[in-house]
């Protein structure tokens, strides 16, 4: 299966705070076990920037947590794409990427660390996939992990955004840990969370 992730910021104590964990070390261990859990090694992970902190070691860490034979990085504010090539291991480093073809896949998924408010296809079956912003989920995160605090407007950390997005059919989406319960998500999990194609051409006074 494809999987996508962004902001897991290992190493980052100040994000590591804002989300309401004790250490720097206690928040790196699960974000990282979160991965461990989600992923086999036939999967493919896409890491949608702003991954760990800035040196090569922290790269390696990251990569020797993820099962994932391959494992594409589009780099992120906080990223200097060096690490990554240095590292080694990691089957792409890049600013931007697209993956999958709509009649074959049944998506496209254009990806960029940083919202788009338009790309490539949008209107033609394509999804925009960031990270960044760190939005929040409407429902409430498992009990059982930490979470950063409630904001209900604003840039960082806004609550509902991919759900706003659904609800205005922009197929846009952010596939960062703090939207997703520290959790990668997947193709299929991203494609059915949006109105299936009948319903985006209605909502768009779109003929099929």
């Amino acid at each position: 299966m494809r999987y996508f992730t962004a902001d897991l910021h290992i190493g980052d104590k100040t994000i590591a705070r804002w989300r309401g964990f004790d250490s720097v070390d206690e928040h790196d261990e699960l974000l990282l076990s979160r991965l461990r859990e989600h992923l086999c090694q036939d999967d493919e992970l896409w890491l949608l920037g702003d991954i760990c902190k800035a040196t090569v070691a922290y790269a390696q860490r990251v990569r020797e947590a993820i099962p994932c034979e391959r494992v594409h990085v589009v780099i992120g504010n906080h990223d200097t794409g060096a690490k990554f090539v240095t590292c080694g291991g990691y089957a792409s480093v890049d600013y931007y990427a697209q993956v999958g073809k709509v009649l074959r896949d049944g998506y496209k998924f254009v990806m960029s660390h940083y919202p788009m408010l338009d790309w490539d296809r949008a209107y033609n079956g394509s999804y925009m996939l960031h990270g960044h912003i760190h939005s929040t989920p409407l429902s409430v995160q498992p009990v059982d992990l930490p979470a950063p605090p409630d904001r209900d407007r604003g840039g960082f950390g806004i609550r509902g955004y991919n759900e706003r997005n659904r609800e205005l059919g922009i197929r846009r989406y952010d596939v960062g840990v703090d939207a997703n319960g520290y959790a990668p998500v997947s193709a299929e999990q991203i494609v059915s969370f949006f109105p299936s194609d009948s319903e985006w051409m209605a909502m768009h006074g779109l003929s099929g």
